[in-house]
Parts: structure tokens; sequence; C-alpha cells
């Protein structure tokens, strides 16, 4: 006997009141797996913030139920998704060369922590900013409207990142973050609408993080800009970040959306 259908009235009616609880609501249960796990030690309040993020994946993935397909298969060909890893490739080759342009030495110290640390974020900022909120951007809010709120989610990842001012961030280096983030979003953003798939964002932005963490000495042990870089890097993560993320918008959004609506078609398939 199949499932019967259950009934979205706000999303259906309020779309964008859906999509605002699908921000918050995973990041409530991030925060409080990772209270619980800051309990036992820093490591475990990461590893919670995981676990309370695939929670939140099974919990939407249930509630919309028999519709919504699921997060992990991907509905895109194998092309399309080698196009947009390449992208991430090319953003990961230029965050590594940076110090040939500005004459300083390269610097790699990876640890556990960092790894941990990257994973988190991976799975923690998707869940909040895009995974659940993004399928209900492909799903409820109206074809011609979906690029607008894929811009205001971006805008919405990229000033979250102003919090990092009341834990020591320096001033200037907040405000690039959240320019760099909002492009980044974007790029994040086809990954996951571009393939259909949670698994190509959590692994992009877990892995870029990790590779910031292991290479700028300037970033604390807790992921935070606390010095502030001179103009010409500065200058530099902006120029890479925005070809970057204009390229990745303009893949998933030409045509008005065609091969992006018709993945999500898949997805919320009723078949």
């Amino acid at each position: 006997m199949e499932k019967s259908t259950r009934n979205h009235s706000i999303c259906e009616k309020k779309p964008y009141i859906a999509i605002i609880l699908s921000i918050i609501i995973p990041s409530i249960l991030a925060g409080i797996g990772g209270s619980l796990g800051d309990a036992i030690s820093e490591n475990a309040g990461y590893i919670a913030i995981c676990i309370f993020a695939i929670i939140s994946m099974l919990i939407f993935w249930r509630w919309f139920s028999p519709e919504f397909k699921g997060f992990v298969k991907s509905e895109a060909p194998a092309r399309d998704i080698c196009i947009l890893m390449i992208l991430l490739g090319i953003l990961l080759i230029f965050t590594l060369i940076e110090p040939l342009f500005f004459q300083h030495s390269f610097y790699f110290s990876p640890s556990l922590n960092m790894i941990i640390m990257g994973i988190a974020a991976g799975f923690g900022e998707e869940t909040m900013f895009r995974i659940l909120s993004l399928a209900i951007v492909m799903r409820y809010v109206r074809k011609e409207r979906r690029f607008a709120s894929i811009i205001i989610l971006a805008l919405i990842f990229g000033i979250s990142h102003a919090g990092n001012l009341t834990q020591g961030a320096d001033f200037v280096m907040t405000a690039s973050q959240i320019f760099h983030s909002t492009f980044m979003a974007f790029l994040l953003t086809a990954l996951y609408l571009g393939t259909g798939s949670a698994i190509f964002p959590i692994f992009a932005h877990g892995l870029y993080d990790f590779i910031c963490f292991a290479t700028d000495p300037s970033i604390s042990s807790d992921g935070i800009l606390t010095q502030q870089y001179s103009n010409g890097r500065l200058l530099y993560e902006f120029i890479v970040i925005v070809i970057i993320g204009i390229i990745a918008l303009y893949l998933i959004s030409k045509n008005k959306f065609l091969k992006t609506n018709e993945i999500w078609e898949k997805k919320w398939s009723k078949e």
C-alpha cells in the first residue's frame, strides 16, 4: 500500500515562510547538537553538528515523502556534474597557488581538528542555508521567481558570517568574508541544483573550508579571520570568486533554468 500524500499548506500558500522555517529549524537543531557535543569536547561539538544536520535532512525527507525523492541521488548527466566540479577545482587551484602571486611562503599545516571543522561546515552550513531551503524553492516557488530566491538565499548566507565579529574577527576581513561567501554560495547552489544531490555541495564546502584552514596561518584555531589581508590579496580573492560564482550561476540559470527545473521535477515527482 502506497503512502498517502501529506498536505503542505504552508509551503503551498506561504512558500517564503516555509523557506525561512527551513533555515531556522535546522539551525536550531544544529545549535542544540553543537552545544551537547561541546560539553564533551570541541571536536565532539562539530561531529554533533553533522549528526543533527543529517537528522534535519531525514526529517525533511520523511515529511515530504513520497513526493520528495531524497537528497542523495543525482539526476544530472556525468558531463554536467564534471563541468560544475571543474569550477570547484579551479577555485581550489587558485586558492593553493595564491602565495606565488604575493611572494609569501607556502603554508600547509593540516590537523584532525581542521578536517572535522571542514566536515561540520559542509554538513551544518549547507543544511542550514541551502539543502532544505532550495529544495522548497524548486518545488513551491513560481519558476519566474526562483532566480531572485536563489540570490536572496546567497545573500543571507553571506550576511550570516557577520556573526564572526562577536568571536573576534577583523572588521575588514568580516566584510570581505560576507562578500566572498555570497559568491561562494552561487557555486554551492549550482552544485546542488545542477545535480539534485546534496553530496556535491557538502563535499565542496567541507573541502574548501579545510583547504582554507590548513593553508592560511592567519585563521584562528576556531576558523576566524583575525588578521587583515593586503589589498592586493583581497582583490585577487574577489576577482577569483566573482568569476567562479557568476559562471556557476549562469550554468544553472541558462535557458530559463530549463535543465535545472527538469532535474527538480524528477526530485519532486509524485509518480
